[in-house]
């Protein structure tokens, strides 16, 4: 399984675009392949926010990325400070 852990930084007051645009990604996520789950994060002062989503395999979390910045993208242009970050992590599982 692998993480998408995506960032951006967004101008104060925004946090209820913020939040409809989260609940669009997240229906949005549910269709693509590989979707297992997704958290929305938000900075205590509400000026960075950002979402961990998980996927069955790094093309799907990578594929998925491509296919969220794409679709939407001018909603995040008009929210966004400075340019948003991504990485993608390989999940450990413990043994026991």
């Amino acid at each position: 399984m692998y993480a998408r852990y995506f960032t951006f930084k967004a101008s104060p007051g925004s946090r209820s675009e913020v939040e409809a645009l989260a609940d669009q990604v997240f229906e949005f996520m549910k269709t693509l392949q590989g979707f297992v789950s997704t958290h929305f994060l938000f900075s205590e002062d509400e000026n960075e926010y950002g979402s961990l989503s998980l996927w069955e395999s790094r093309q799907d979390a990578e594929s998925a990325g491509e296919a969220v910045r794409s679709k939407h993208r001018e909603i995040l242009e008009k929210l966004v400070v400075e340019p948003p970050s991504q990485r993608v992590f390989e999940v450990y599982k413990p043994k026991s």
